[in-house]
């Protein structure tokens, strides 16, 4: 009986330790915005405003600072409720304050231990604060439309994984650099677009959809994305495309010196389903399977060469190239990899599997 007692008195004591939060009694942040307009940085907010049952509806909060440490109390000095930022699901960067370094913002996130590492980061091209009230214009109810965009694209489309946990992993990282969704206005829409690349915490350039999912492909193993493959009918003298469906796809790395240059050889091997094609594709025939196959395998070779060369211009390494290289080198230094890292000499080897194409023959 006294051992039941002492229970009881145990949780009574825990139940009375716990910090109450009514939904009704705070202002929730969902999305946030930074920009920077003539030397004053512009927080935005996004929150739900609860009507009946579940019914929510999107609204704005915006303010301005000479710093981005006191945007979120001069927030709240225009709420009737208290600011909590415990749901906060995203955080985006207009591409100006991007360009000029995040790391005082995202480091301040990641000492918050009310916010999440799964928190998304994702840059906006022109002003966070535009492509945020487009949102909550357009989508009516949905305060969690960018956040769960770049989820669904992470899960079933081109985009790498990404997060609060992975970005600070990346930029803390030796040999390696982070990236982070990249966001643009289309017409009244928010389009997710590509990722944005950063070079010491800084917005540096920007690959597109396309080259997201060979980033994904060489990232790590995957099983979802789509590539979009562009064929010739050389009788009509017109051109089309074909959309294929990853199905698996893995990538490795090796790493030699040869004489003076070093040669980093990727070997790729995708496993793929056709999902859609022009009428004029004698589609269930062998010949055009492996005609497309053939056709897929040099024009991802060719794209991963040109993408490799646009991060050597840009000076940026999302592959994690040199971490790759530091764990295959004694007295590795970074600062001398670096200096020799527009000569590598890469060598991409695709293998393509067309497994599947949805037809009956």
């Amino acid at each position: 009986m006294k051992r039941i007692a002492f229970i009881l008195l145990i949780m009574l004591a825990l139940t009375g330790c716990k910090n109450y939060r009514v939904v009704d009694e705070v202002q929730i942040i969902q999305a946030m915005g930074y920009d920077v307009k003539n030397g004053n940085y512009i927080g935005t907010a996004i929150y739900p405003t609860f009507k009946q049952g579940p019914m929510t509806k999107p609204n704005i909060l915006t303010t301005s600072s000479s710093t981005t440490y006191d945007l979120i109390p001069r927030l709240s000095s225009k709420s009737a409720l208290p600011i909590e930022e415990g749901q906060l699901r995203l955080v985006l960067f207009g591409e100006e304050f991007a360009k000029g370094g995040i790391m005082e913002v995202v480091h301040s996130l990641a000492r918050n231990n009310k916010i999440g590492s799964r928190l998304q980061l994702a840059v906006a091209k022109g002003d966070a604060e535009e492509l945020l009230r487009i949102t909550a214009k357009k989508t009516l109810s949905d305060t969690l439309y960018l956040s769960n965009l770049v989820e669904q694209n992470i899960r079933a489309m081109n985009l790498p994984k990404m997060n609060l946990h992975l970005f600070l992993y990346n930029y803390f990282g030796k040999g390696r650099d982070p990236f982070l969704p990249y966001f643009e206005k289309k017409g009244d829409f928010v389009k997710l677009e590509g990722i944005a690349l950063f070079k010491d915490g800084r917005f540096v350039g920007k690959v597109n959809l396309r080259d997201s999912f060979l980033v994904k492909v060489l990232l790590n193993e995957t099983k979802n994305g789509m590539y979009q493959l562009r064929v010739a009918d050389y009788r009509k003298k017109e051109e089309s495309r074909v959309l294929l469906q990853n199905l698996f796809a893995r990538s490795r790395y090796e790493w030699k010196k040869r004489g003076e240059r070093p040669v980093l050889t990727i070997s790729i091997h995708i496993q793929a389903a056709v999902k859609d094609y022009p009428s004029w594709l004698d589609m269930p025939q062998k010949n055009t399977l492996k005609m497309i196959r053939e056709k897929m395998e040099k024009d991802i070779e060719t794209s991963v060469k040109n993408l490799m060369e646009y991060f050597k211009e840009k000076e940026v390494d999302p592959l994690g190239i040199g971490d790759f290289v530091r764990s295959k080198t004694r007295n590795w230094n970074e600062e001398e990899f670096y200096r020799e890292y527009k000569e590598i000499d890469i060598r991409p080897h695709v293998k393509v599997d067309i497994i599947q194409t949805g037809i009956g023959e």
